[in-house]
């Protein structure tokens, strides 16, 4: 069985969003919010759709940090929101500063990174 008291323990020990944090989420929230009432869907059917409560819907909308993000990125990308520019790429636009960005990056950064050996100090 699952042991619930460890899962509480551990949502107390979990370190505090930052504010920016808290207020982007409560923006997306909104933004899915104007996007679902725009399409004229209820939040059952937003929900359906996703796969998950209307509970779920209600707290995405209010921006809600222990939802997970794949189900705010799902809400969006089912509303057409393009809330991540590599969405709007896919579309045809114009908006490629952060594709641009990300390719030179990956040219440029080495494909793994190690942790640096300790140099052993053995001058007795």
């Amino acid at each position: 069985m699952i042991d619930k008291t460890a899962i509480m323990k551990n949502r107390k020990n979990r370190a505090p969003l930052p504010q920016s944090v808290r207020e982007s989420l409560k923006e997306i929230g909104d933004l899915i919010a104007c996007a679902r009432k725009e399409k004229r869907w209820t939040q059952e059917e937003l929900a359906r759709r996703i796969g998950v409560n209307r509970m779920t819907v209600v707290r995405i909308e209010k921006g809600a940090p222990e939802v997970a993000t794949g189900l705010y990125l799902t809400a969006a990308w089912l509303l057409g929101l393009p809330i991540l520019t590599w969405q709007a790429m896919g579309e045809g636009r114009s908006d490629t500063m952060v594709g641009d960005l990300l390719t030179k990056l990956k040219k440029a950064l080495p494909q793994t990174v190690r942790q640096r050996r300790k140099k052993i100090d053995n001058d007795f």
